[in-house]
């Protein structure tokens, strides 16, 4: 038989496996909370509280020395916790009873000094007053019960008193005053200003309404930036030219103010009559005009007789003879110009006296009213050289000299003793 045909071997065909897809790990899952078994806390709880007791039955594995040593340690560590404890208490104790007396202090210190006295009275901030100033006067002056509240209230607030006069009363809290004095006084005052007063009589005045002697010297040296002043000689003061009038300024105005305003009441009055031009059509600046006018103001009263005795002094002048005023030299006298006179004297030795020197005084010798500036600008045409104050208030003229001693010995009298 023919052999079969052998089957062929089908060769064997490897085939790659697809790599496998790498697995991203899964998130661990939280912890979930284990709680403790209720045998393990009783456990701790009764190591805890009683490990004086198991330490106690470790005792016996110790040596007298060295239990001796650990009570002492625990004996120590009890006194210091207890110190501790101690001195803990005692500081909260303090800082209680402090708060509690500050706070009594306090709200004692804050209240009114007298409830029941409605009583209101003027209570004067200085300018440039500190509060350590106001607070000590508040206290004298009876308004509050304590200087150093009202600081401590004041610098606490940041409140800003103000200078000037203010209406207090003692029934007032301390909290009340404070509140007062951080508003603007608002308190108008007059002070009148007489005609015929030189600088040191008006000192009296500037006394009588309030300012110290400190505050007038300041005023009197100040620079004041005013027409009227234009034209005075250098180192020329104020004197004749502090207008008499009455002036309203605030409580607690300083004295500058007040002259500032007499200052420009007198410019004002001298540009509505023009005075300037008047005294120079008579020969004189405004200064000399001034000067002249307050020797009229001081030799007599009278509207009428005060433009005769100007029209005398304008003759005296033009014909070359000196004034002869006695005021003048009494002027001098009373502010020390007269060397070592004692007496007012027709004699002294000062350049103010016209009884001895020609022409006008430096300056003016009072202040003037306008009155007596228009009737020194408008004097009365006459031919009279001389005048004399009668004991009857008159005034008389004359003249000729002859004429004047007549009427001295007849008029005068015990006046020209």
């Amino acid at each position: 038989m023919p052999e079969s045909p052998k089957t062929p071997k089908i060769p064997k065909i490897s085939i790659s496996k697809t790599p496998k897809t790498t697995k991203i790990p899964k998130a661990p899952k939280p912890e979930k909370y284990v709680r403790r078994p209720s045998v393990e806390i009783a456990k701790e709880f009764v190591e805890l509280n009683l490990k004086a007791v198991i330490d106690a039955e470790k005792l016996p594995n110790l040596t007298k020395k060295e239990r001796r040593a650990m009570r002492k340690r625990e004996k120590q560590e009890k006194r210091r916790r207890f110190r501790k404890i101690k001195i803990f208490f005692s500081i909260v104790i303090l800082l209680c009873a402090a708060a509690g007396i500050a706070n009594f202090w306090w709200n004692t210190s804050i209240q009114a000094v007298d409830e029941e006295n409605r009583s209101v009275h003027q209570f004067d901030v200085d300018r440039g007053a500190t509060t350590d100033d106001v607070a000590e006067g508040l206290y004298k002056a009876g308004f509050i019960r304590s200087a150093l509240a009202f600081k401590i209230y004041a610098r606490w607030t940041g409140n800003m008193i103000q200078a000037g006069s203010h209406m207090l009363s003692p029934s007032y809290t301390m909290i009340e005053i404070s509140d007062k004095l951080t508003e603007a006084s608002t308190q108008e005052v007059s002070v009148q200003i007489p005609p015929g007063l030189t600088l040191k009589q008006l000192r009296e005045t500037f006394k009588r309404n309030g300012f110290t002697d400190e505050e007038i010297d300041r005023a009197y040296k100040a620079d004041y930036d005013s027409a009227i002043l234009e034209g005075r000689p250098e180192g020329a003061t104020l004197e004749g030219y502090i207008f008499p009038e009455t002036y309203r300024i605030y409580a607690g105005d300083s004295l500058e103010t007040l002259i500032k305003k007499s200052l420009d009441e007198f410019e004002k009055v001298v540009n509505e009559n023009d005075l300037r031009q008047k005294f120079a059509d008579k020969g004189l600046t405004l200064y000399e005009g001034i000067t002249l006018s307050s020797i009229v103001e001081l030799e007599v009263t009278n509207a009428d007789d005060q433009k005769t005795v100007a029209g005398v002094f304008y003759n005296r002048i033009a014909s070359g003879i000196v004034l002869g005023s006695d005021v003048t030299y009494v002027y001098a006298f009373s502010n020390g110009l007269c060397g070592a006179d004692t007496v007012a004297s027709p004699k002294c030795q000062s350049v103010y006296n016209t009884r001895i020197n020609a022409g006008l005084p430096p300056s003016p010798i009072a202040n003037v009213n306008l009155q007596a500036l228009l009737s020194t600008v408008e004097p009365a045409n006459s031919e009279y050289y001389y005048f004399v104050a009668g004991e009857d208030g008159k005034t008389y003229f004359s003249k000729t000299e002859a004429e004047h001693n007549a009427n001295v010995s007849a008029h005068c009298g015990s006046l020209c003793r």
